[in-house]
């Protein structure tokens, strides 16, 4: 493991934060990797060690280092649901950011509800069906509908066999949870909710991609209708 000095085009932490995370990104150090001592590191990287101390501060409240008393500076786990910590907070302080997750949401899942209308085995949707109509019996229990509205959107994002667009899609998913808390709670939010899935089940087995794509940017409208409601 080697780092490269930075060079001062731009601040100084900023560079170093960059630095760490691309080595990170590339491979060159992994989770539960411990980083060179504070005073090797600065050398390495040609950075004053309060300059370093700032980077390592911004990383470590970003959930990508981790400090241990006594034992050093460690890459986290890097685990998708630590990693989204910090983002999880920006969406319950800042509405626009919360209207931009919707935005992602709206985009991703409609494509995947399009490709499950192609691609979904008929037992795939046999089972969702009835997955759906399961649901009529977590209504009065808002914990136990997140748990099954999660788990309807995950049955399509495998059933549509995108990869790439399910791998991008389970981290937005992993950002939804504080909006999925908040409007699970109204009785007549998770009644309209159930009844867009089933909606979303009768064209998916119609085999009808465009109307998939339409009926989840309308789920995903009635939802961000209903998170923006005064409390």
């Amino acid at each position: 493991m080697e780092f490269q000095a930075i060079r001062r085009s731009s601040p100084v932490a900023h560079d170093a934060i960059d630095t760490i995370k691309q080595m990170i990104v590339r491979g060159e150090i992994g989770p539960g990797q411990r980083l060179p001592a504070e005073r090797e590191l600065a050398v390495q990287l040609g950075v004053s060690r309060p300059s370093l101390r700032e980077a390592i501060r911004a990383l470590i409240a970003l959930n990508i280092l981790d400090s241990r008393h006594g034992e050093g500076t460690f890459v986290s786990s890097l685990e998708p649901e630590l990693l989204s910590e910090p983002i999880d907070f920006l969406l319950q302080v800042n509405e626009s950011a919360l209207l931009a997750l919707f935005e992602a949401r709206r985009v991703l899942e409609a494509g995947v509800a399009a490709l499950a209308a192609e691609r979904a085995t008929d037992l795939e949707l046999s089972d969702l069906e009835d997955f759906v109509r399961i649901g009529r019996t977590k209504l009065q229990d808002a914990e136990a509908f997140i748990e099954h509205d999660i788990e309807f959107h995950e049955r399509l994002r495998r059933a549509a066999r995108s990869p790439i667009l399910g791998s991008l899609l389970s981290s937005v998913a992993t950002l939804s949870t504080v909006s999925r808390r908040q409007t699970a709670q109204s009785a007549t939010i998770r009644t309209r909710a159930l009844a867009d899935h089933e909606a979303m089940v009768r064209v998916l087995k119609a085999r009808d991609p465009a109307a998939a794509h339409t009926a989840m940017v309308q789920h995903l409208e009635h939802v961000r209708a209903a998170l923006l409601q005064p409390a």
